[in-house]
């Protein structure tokens, strides 16, 4: 009678030690019970009309954009974690220069951030020259 009542209590331990591994799904963007969940970082751009605007985050994870609007970096930080939004190459055809406006660091909070800004302007040039040997007036051009 002793040894069934201790193989029956090694059988309920074992039981309770298979539950309790399992886990139990937890909240957040993580899974399991303890982990820590993430968030995606990203924003808005403004004002791009050139090509090939490249944006990083924390020094990788580089982004291409291709119009003015949202965009989000594809890899995903967890809680408390930094954050760096920075220009990794101008846009071309039209040359632009885009510039972190607002929102471009800090730290991920319980939510996806969404306001980094980024604002863009096409570069403009001036053309000058000189003109000699001019005799007389009414020169156009």
């Amino acid at each position: 009678m002793i040894i069934f009542t201790v193989a029956r209590g090694l059988g309920l331990v074992c039981a309770c030690a298979v539950i309790a591994s399992c886990g139990g799904g937890g909240s957040g963007g993580g899974g399991g019970g303890g982990s820590n969940p993430t968030y995606t970082v990203g924003g808005t751009v403004s004002g791009l009309a050139g090509s090939s605007l490249v944006l990083q985050n924390n020094g990788g994870n580089n982004l291409t954009v291709g119009a003015s609007g949202a965009f989000t970096f594809s890899t995903a930080l967890a809680s408390g974690s930094s954050y760096a939004v920075t220009v990794l190459t101008q846009p071309s055809s039209p040359s632009q220069t885009c510039s972190i406006t607002s929102g471009g660091s800090g730290n991920v909070g319980s939510a996806n951030v969404t306001s980094v800004q980024v604002t863009c302007v096409t570069n403009t040039y001036s053309v000058g020259g000189t003109v000699s040997g001019l005799d007389s007036s009414g020169l156009v051009l």
